[in-house]
């Protein structure tokens, strides 16, 4: 399949901003802002381009497993935000202060994203071995992401799609081939996905793309599915095209796909509509 031209600029998350949607071409940026211990913070966390310092904690390492309550998880996470930036703001100048309701939204979609870097490190990804079965085939093994990330230094770009754009999927393994040098000098790992977002579950890949040498590329990563794993990853990846449709944004990821880029620290730097700008993201990845 050649590769699709070129679409319109991905709203992509900000470097150190998780939650919002935004267009590339229009960064949003967020400001923290004390009043009294109040966290006032600018719409932006999710898909749109920024600065790679964050003005907000990194992962908290919440110890989930991988069936997660994500209402407990979020109301975890936004307490632990809320005190960190609460003590982060004793020391800033304050800015313009936005409402109580965007104050609201941008506190629930940062506790949306700790959520998500949280159970996902309890989850595993089939990675390439370097060795072939008897009909030459490369062999793949489970191993932790929070292993991937603590112990290879493995940054991780999701890419997921609804059972209806499955072909999406060969898109982005035709745009990885082109860059595969940098990709893999970068020691990232592309982890493609199918979900049915109604019944969340993981779904498997049609023969034509399991198959298809362009998924045999070794810096290609597959979700688990053994030991209940199919469904814990069918459960976050339908979650975060949830997250889409609290931000209005759910019918162009449904058409473009979904694509989440993690850092080794286990923080999510962007969150994308469409297959990932490669170039983008090793700026995103790069220390």
């Amino acid at each position: 399949m050649a590769l699709a031209p070129p679409r319109a600029p991905m709203p992509t998350l900000a470097r150190g901003v998780r939650g919002g949607w935004s267009s590339r071409g229009g960064c949003v940026a967020r400001l923290v802002v004390a009043a009294g211990f109040a966290v006032i913070a600018a719409p932006g966390l999710g898909f749109a381009p920024g600065s790679r310092t964050s003005e907000f904690a990194r992962l908290r390492r919440l110890g989930l497993s991988a069936s997660y309550d994500k209402d407990k998880l979020m109301n975890e996470a936004s307490f632990t935000e809320g005190a960190m930036r609460s003590f982060q703001d004793l020391f800033k100048p304050k800015d313009a202060e936005l409402s109580p309701e965007e104050i609201e939204e941008q506190l629930r979609q940062e506790a949306s994203s700790a959520a998500t870097e949280g159970a996902m490190q309890s989850l595993r990804l089939d990675v390439m071995s370097g060795e072939e079965d008897e009909e030459g085939m490369p062999i793949r093994r489970a191993a932790p992401i929070s292993v991937l990330q603590s112990k290879a230094k493995q940054s991780l770009v999701f890419f997921a799609v609804p059972k209806e754009r499955e072909e999406l999927v060969t898109d982005v393994l035709l745009s990885m081939r082109i860059e595969a040098k940098e990709i893999s000098e970068r020691n990232l790992l592309l982890v493609p996905a199918i979900v049915d977002i109604p019944s969340k579950m993981l779904l498997e890949f049609p023969p034509n793309i399991r198959n298809a040498k362009l998924m045999r590329q070794k810096s290609v990563a597959l979700p688990a599915s053994s030991d209940g794993q199919a469904a814990a990853w069918g459960a976050l990846l339908a979650a975060e095209f949830e997250e889409a449709d609290e931000q209005n944004i759910g019918d162009q990821v449904r058409q473009m796909g979904l694509a989440l880029v993690v850092r080794p620290d286990g923080s999510i730097v962007r969150r994308g509509v469409g297959r990932p700008q490669w170039k983008v993201v090793f700026g995103e990845t790069d220390d």
